[in-house]
């Protein structure tokens, strides 16, 4: 054995030593032929990170009773086919599955698929951690999924295999943001399979399936990207499919043989050729060869596709004008800016994507709502330990990367979207749940090094993370007379009013106390019924405490002692008041900003709010309510007969049904918060809160399910809110994966005219952080969600955000299954929140842009809470420990967001810097922000920094990316006029300026300043 390992190990060697010397050299890109349509023909797999089957099982090759799918296999065999002729190319995408493979090779295959990158032969495309979704992804985990994935690539391969095309070919839908990212990471190119059916007829008419896509209304030419629309999803043309999963035929080509089919099948490929060449403008046209996870056995597809190639092009000699050659995107991308064309342009989105007039992709905005939401908090959780460890030194650790890897494969195309069926889903959780357990035991390592050592007896007690607090549930809280809470803010500026809510049991008072030994005020509020309720809550809580944490330092943290008390004083101050209206009676709900709530004498639901103006009280009108749409039932065998399903939203009729005629209301105020809990049934209540002195905003939690369905009839829950006396003109505004705000037109698309059969689905867009109405009057309001969600207004002054989904049919698209979750052996109970605000609302400083910029923010990244025993009563605690800390040495810019920070190679740290502002959006906070990064940071000095782009896997001043022609007379071809970045990176003091909605990328040498603890 030992012989034969030995012969069979230099013996690929020696393999390698005698290919063709062309092929040890960097090749250039198959030039083709001038004068000829050159088709260049891309090899690929697609390769989900989990959908019908489980990452683990799609890698291996398991349960292919579900699906014949394994991804060692695919990879094992397109390196060896490589390998076998120098002339084939490859290309591969997910960098999940790639480095999962690799880190299994011996050293000499490594070698080996080096040489095949070195050569081009293998090329990374994408290159993220996966090819992640583009409606349901926020941008900040879009970004870290594919600086995993790329800066992976970079390590190993060099900067000679950096990816330069994106290649987003699965997602059912895609944003302008998503290509605006892709052009800030140095990308030349974006190529993609699915656009609605009508945009892709009306473009392939008119020779615009490829265009620029100038995808920023404030970086200009800097968020440029060429993009093409693949012609045949992202399969080979038809008949052409060599794949052992494929029944088409393969090219015979002996002919002695009675099947000999070469020229039928040149003839075949001739046409289709010809057929596809009418929708492209250049004389090169790109043809993907593969689908999902093809490749198994490559040499069924690379052998058919030589026979092709040198059959096709012996035609030449017949006057043919087709060439064939293997080629890459990369190579394709180049012959299109080499012909020297004008191209069209767009900047809008492609979003709804619609398959068929009955069939729009729009119900994965809110399919698995609590798994949405699982994976926005631990985006927050996730930048939490990266700053800590990053601010700390603790490098690069093994528990980190668990939770950045968990968090990247949750960025999948049927991940985060809702789209995998259940036990797929339940993997996703686990994944999640692992890496978060992991990451915080980081995270309480880091508070340990922030403390003073001190003997063991007094040693405070590991903090522990409370996972269940979205059921109002913490057992150490629950079960303990005394404990710290320690507050972290992740935002680079103060939190001025965090508002703490920590379960706790009845009848017990409770003593507050900040770090500097002042007591807070707190107030108890009863926990609702409906959350008591919760299947599977095992909780004492059936109170919650709520005070202020105020003024949180910025990348810092605050504690706080809680500890229970049996004096009369506390427990009298913290009692919230409890109120029942009467039935048939107008009330109103007033708060301390001046802010009245007035509600509906019969329904008992918001009817109007008042606000103060000049001494007077303001009257809107304004209606909020929770409504449900029936989910269409079908059995999908014609496109009339879709039903409503994970992908799919086609509600049964255009108005939706209300859930109660009147609500049960409670009214519960105090020192803290005064909250409005409203119950519709016994499967959806709403809590309504106005805290005390904060940013005013009127804060919406909602809890929906078991969605009932006795009755065999899917549902599908809306909040609707209508501002009675608004004008929209059937005009709203979304954002884009949480960034820049898109116009949105009722019925309406930029690029074709739209005969929309779903008049509800086709107008529903993705929500990722907010939906805005104008009024005509000048009037503003914005609907905040803590989730991904799908939104539309349907008339003047509506909005509406979908909120949960439970479905009793499959949509036939693939995951075989209805959107019907259950837990505990109910169906699933979702929570979450929405937060309404409104022009009326703005402060002096803080004009509307502020308003929703701000809050935006503060939504996004939340403080993390974590919770301890002490060894030491209060206030010895205060004595022994540091109760507050800040790893910032000054607070940001208003205007300014710290995106990432982040351990990175060779104890460096890599930095993103975000103006959160667009153009014009508000002043002066759309103005130019400049930050000194010298010393940012409180216990770092800031050496030296290098600019990269916005994936980190290039120095910004080494981009040069292509230049487009676009012509003379579209409008948007003038450059939006930047301010230049005066002082940037000037010396020592490394001032750099950020323009707005700009994102900068730094790579910072530091070094440790002097601990003052």
């Amino acid at each position: 054995m030992k012989c034969n390992s030995f012969v069979k190990a230099h013996l690929g060697i020696l393999l390698l030593s005698y290919l063709p010397l062309a092929a040890l050299l960097n090749p250039t890109c198959n030039p083709g032929k001038p004068g000829m349509l050159n088709v260049h023909f891309v090899c690929h797999t697609h390769d989900d990170v989990g959908w019908l089957k489980t990452v683990d099982q799609y890698y291996y090759g398991a349960k292919n009773n579900i699906q014949r799918a394994g991804v060692q296999y695919i990879l094992d065999s397109v390196i060896s086919s490589l390998l076998d002729d120098p002339d084939r190319k490859f290309i591969y995408v997910e960098s999940a599955f790639f480095f999962r493979w690799w880190e299994e090779q011996t050293p000499e295959m490594q070698d080996k698929v080096k040489m095949l990158v070195d050569q081009g032969r293998l090329e990374f495309i994408n290159g993220g951690w996966c090819m992640n979704d583009e409606g349901a992804g926020h941008y900040n985990a879009i970004i870290d999924q594919m600086t995993l994935g790329l800066s992976k690539i970079n390590n190993t391969f060099g900067s000679g295999a950096r990816p330069t095309i994106a290649w987003q070919i699965d997602p059912f839908g895609h944003s302008r943001e998503q290509a605006s990212l892709f052009a800030q990471m140095g990308f030349e190119g974006l190529f993609f399979g699915r656009l609605d059916h009508d945009d892709k007829s009306t473009r392939w008419d008119a020779k615009r399936l490829e265009m620029v896509w100038e995808a920023s209304a404030n970086l200009g030419k800097d968020a440029w990207l060429f993009t093409g629309v693949l012609p045949n999803g992202y399969g080979p043309p038809t008949g052409f499919c060599f794949d052992i999963l494929c029944n088409d035929d393969p090219i015979m080509d002996n002919p002695r043989l009675h099947d000999y089919n070469v020229d039928q099948r040149v003839d075949e490929f001739l046409k289709a050729a010809a057929v596809q060449a009418k929708g492209y403008a250049s004389q090169d046209i790109i043809m993907t060869m593969g689908m999902d996870f093809h490749y198994t056995y490559a040499n069924a597809w690379y052998k058919n596709l030589d026979k092709l190639i040198k059959y096709v092009n012996a035609r030449q000699q017949n006057g043919s004008n087709v060439n064939v050659f293997y080629s890459t995107p990369s190579c394709y991308l180049d012959a299109l800016n080499k012909a020297n064309l004008s191209w069209p342009t767009k900047t809008d989105d492609f979003f709804p994507y619609a398959s068929n007039n009955h069939s729009y992709w729009t119900g994965y905005f809110t399919s698995r709502p609590t798994l949405k939401g699982f994976v926005r908090e631990t985006n927050t959780f996730l930048q939490a330990v990266k700053q800590l460890s990053s601010l700390l030194g603790l490098g690069i650790d093994p528990r980190l990367e668990i939770l950045k890897k968990a968090m990247a494969v949750l960025q999948h195309h049927d991940a985060i979207t809702g789209t995998a069926k259940q036990a797929v889903t339940n993997d996703y959780y686990l994944r999640l749940a692992e890496g978060v357990t992991e990451s915080f035991g980081l995270m309480a390592e880091a508070y340990r090094k922030l403390q003073p050592a001190v003997p063991e007896a007094e040693a405070t007690v590991t903090p522990v993370y409370c996972p269940l607090l979205n059921e109002s549930s913490c057992p150490l809280s629950e079960t303990s007379s005394s404990f710290v809470i320690t507050v972290y803010n992740p935002l680079g500026k103060p939190w001025e009013k965090y508002h703490v809510r920590v379960p706790v049991p009845k009848d017990i008072a409770y003593k507050v106390t900040d770090f500097q030994g002042n007591a807070v005020v707190s107030q108890l509020v009863p926990i609702p019924e409906s959350v008591l309720g919760l299947p599977g809550r095992s909780s004492t809580a059936e109170f919650e405490l709520v005070f202020v944490a105020d003024m949180i330092p910025p990348l810092g943290f605050t504690q706080f002692y809680v500890q229970r008390t049996s004096n009369h004083l506390f427990h009298k101050m913290q009692q919230s008041k409890i109120t029942v209206p009467i039935e048939e009676e107008e009330f109103t709900v007033k708060f301390k900003q001046g802010l009245v709530l007035m509600f509906d004498r019969t329904t008992h639901l918001l009817d109007a709010i008042g606000v103060p103006e000049g001494g007077e009280m303001k009257t809107l009108k304004v209606n909020q309510t929770y409504l449900w749409y029936a989910g269409m039932s079908g059995r999908n065998y014609k496109e009339e007969d879709r039903a409503s399903g994970a992908y799919i939203f086609r509600p049964n009729g255009t108005s939706p049904n209300s859930i109660a005629d009147a609500v049960n209301i409670t009214i519960i105020s105090g020192e803290v918060v005064t909250e409005i809990h409203q119950t519709w049934s016994p499967w959806m209540s709403q809590f309504m809160r106005i805290y005390s002195g904060d940013i005013l905003n009127i804060e919406m939690e909602w809890l929906v399910g078991p969605i009932p369905v006795a009755d065999q009839m899917g549902k599908e829950i809306i909040n609707r809110i209508v501002w009675g006396d608004i004008s929209t003109d059937d005009t709203f505004y979304t954002d884009a994966n949480g960034r820049e705000i898109l116009k949105r037109v009722k019925d309406h698309r930029e690029t074709w005219t739209l005969d929309n059969k779903e008049p509800v689905a086709g107008n529903y867009y993705p929500v990722n952080s907010r939906l805005m109405i104008l009024g005509d009057n000048g009037f503003m309001a914005a609907l905040f969600n803590d989730r991904s969600q799908g939104g539309t207004s349907l008339d003047d002054g509506h909005m509406e955000l979908m909120i949960h989904r439970r479905l009793l049919h499959d949509d036939a698209f693939g995951v075989g299954e209805a959107l019907n979750e259950v837990a505990f052996g109910e169906g699933l109970v979702a929570r979450g929140k929405h937060h309404l605000i409104f022009s009326d609302l703005t402060r002096p400083g803080c004009d509307f842009g502020c308003l929703q910029r701000s809050l935006g923010e503060r939504l996004m990244m939340k403080p993390i809470m974590s919770f301890s025993l002490s060894a030491l009563p209060h206030p010895t605690y205060e004595d022994t420990y540091n109760t507050q800390w800040s790893g910032l040495t000054l607070p940001l810019p208003m205007n300014v967001h710290l995106l990432t920070l982040e351990p990175w190679l060779d104890g460096k740290i890599l930095l993103r810097l975000e103006h959160m502002y667009e153009l014009e959006e508000s002043d002066p906070f759309s103005n130019p922000a400049t930050v000194n990064l010298k010393n940012l940071f409180s216990d770092l000095e800031v050496i030296s920094a290098e600019e990269m782009n916005l994936a980190a896997n290039q120095r910004k001043e080494d981009e040069n990316r292509y230049q487009w022609d676009v012509g003379s007379n579209h409008p948007s071809t003038n450059e939006i006029n930047r301010p230049n970045k005066d002082g940037d990176l000037i010396g020592d003091e490394l001032m750099v300026t950020l323009q707005p909605m700009e994102i900068r990328t730094f790579i910072l040498t530091v070094r440790k300043s002097t601990l003052t603890y």
